[in-house]
């Protein structure tokens, strides 16, 4: 027994998209609630600026490593050994010296980290290397 179904009543093959709607709305229903439940203040403590202090800037040195290994120390040449002592000099006349680190393109690599360890040993906190 065959069942047959006329032409002008076949089925059309679409999605029903009516319950997605419906579950999308109630889910933007639920993050309209929630989202102010979940945003709270920080408590943070900024720091305020203190009037009548003026802060002097650290003093700040550029070490540069050359091609042959040579160093200079605020454009002017240095040792390796003298390196440290005015590292040294520099730190004890502001502990907040910053050292700038600049190597050449192409410095040998041990020259670099040689002077990063005198760097170190003379005390400096602050070393930042440049480009």
């Amino acid at each position: 027994m065959a069942f047959s179904v006329p032409a002008s009543r076949r089925e059309l093959a679409e999605i029903n998209i009516t319950p997605l709607v419906d579950v999308m709305l109630v889910l933007l229903v639920i993050f309209i609630v929630t989202a102010p439940l979940l945003s709270r203040p920080i408590d943070t403590i900024l720091p305020q600026p203190v009037r009548g202090e003026v802060t002097e800037p650290p003093n700040d040195l550029v070490l540069k490593v050359g091609l042959a290994g040579t160093y200079t120390l605020d454009d002017r040449p240095v040792s390796l050994a003298d390196l440290r002592l005015r590292l040294e000099d520099a730190v004890l006349a502001d502990p907040r010296t910053v050292l700038q680190v600049e190597a050449a393109g192409g410095a040998d690599y041990q020259q670099l980290v040689s002077a990063l360890a005198q760097a170190e040993a003379s005390g400096l906190d602050s070393i930042v290397m440049r480009n």
